[in-house]
């Protein structure tokens, strides 16, 4: 086939379109994914210009879930299975500064900023209670007995005043006063329930229950439920974006990401993941519409257009990719 001078400008055309659509894309995508690492006691930090790790650092033994401030400058990482420990990392310098001891409420696992983004509450499964912690100066404000067994995760609605666990042995959801450090009351919940957030406003709850395989959400002023979704084996975490729009709902077994209308409670749609994914961890981009999610047993993080379903890229991590969270800070690499 003979291009014409004409043809030719047409394809020189396209191709510098398709070019400058992708540096744009790219331009949107910046900053660093961190992201914890169960079988390597590490956080890997991912640069999202370059999809490459470019720092790892380590952390105390058996880190689960990661929790980063709004600013995205501080990072911490609840050592879970053997650690009993915070681990925290300022993350603008790409450092560990401290390692706080939680020797006394020990299993710490779910872990989320207070209001002032200088305390974290976080769960404590062996001692089932709710702790506060200074993550600058590493000294314990309080522990908050749940009454339940099993306290697994928290949430915190946008005041952080309130503290929910949700307690797996006793199939309970705690409803902590953190003003008082006491407990308020107890929510009944299907059986063993893990996952959970509040909404913004502190007005419904959302719990997963891995038993019974249920999505619940309770309505908080009468704490009595309006909404259930069936069809779940283990519905790993439930998360809302920014604006409140959406809902995500990652089951591990299953292999699958479901996306609710937040305020309608419908599921919109069911993304098929591969079966050997282990969808685990969900961190919202600022844009409140792509999703980091990461994939347990392929060791790896996709991310996730939410209006359209669609996967737009993969992140490389380390062994066992769970807990995860977004930064703005851009790394040099090692």
């Amino acid at each position: 086939m003979t291009l014409t001078f004409k043809s030719i400008r047409i394809v020189v055309l396209v191709s510098l379109l398709f070019t400058a659509f992708i540096s744009v894309a790219d331009e949107h995508y910046v900053g660093t994914v961190l992201v914890v690492n169960k079988g390597a006691d590490t956080v890997s930090f991912i640069d999202l210009s370059s999809r490459e790790i470019v720092k790892t650092l380590p952390t105390g033994k058996g880190p689960h879930e990661l929790a980063i401030t709004q600013d995205g400058k501080w990072a911490v990482t609840t050592d879970y299975v053997g650690g009993n420990s915070l681990t925290v990392i300022d993350v603008e310098n790409a450092k560990v500064v401290r390692t706080i001891s939680l020797a006394n409420y020990p299993r710490p696992h779910g872990i989320l900023f207070l209001d002032a983004q200088t305390h974290v509450a976080v769960s404590s499964e062996g001692s089932d209670s709710a702790v506060i912690v200074n993550i600058h100066t590493g000294n314990i404000l309080t522990g908050i007995d749940t009454t339940q067994q099993g306290s697994h995760m928290v949430a915190l609605s946008k005041t952080a005043d309130v503290i929910y666990t949700t307690n797996m042995g006793s199939n309970s959801v705690s409803v902590l006063d953190a003003q008082t450090a006491t407990l308020s009351h107890i929510i009944p919940m299907p059986e063993t329930p893990e996952a959970i957030t509040v909404n913004d406003a502190g007005t419904r709850l959302w719990v997963g229950s891995n038993k019974d395989g249920l999505v619940s959400v309770f309505d908080l002023d009468s704490d009595k439920m309006i909404s259930q979704f069936d069809g779940y084996t283990f519905p790993y975490r439930i998360l809302l974006n920014q604006n409140q729009q959406y809902a995500v709902v990652p089951d591990y077994r299953q292999n699958t990401l479901d996306i609710f209308d937040a305020e309608t409670l419908k599921r919109l749609k069911r993304i098929e993941l591969a079966n050997n994914a282990g969808p685990k961890g969900v961190s919202f981009h600022p844009d409140g519409k792509t999703l980091f999610l990461s994939l347990y047993q392929q060791n790896n993080v996709i991310a996730v257009d939410i209006p359209s379903g669609k996967v737009l890229f993969t992140l490389p991590t380390g062994d066992g990719p769970d807990g995860i969270g977004y930064s703005p800070f851009i790394l040099k690499r090692d």
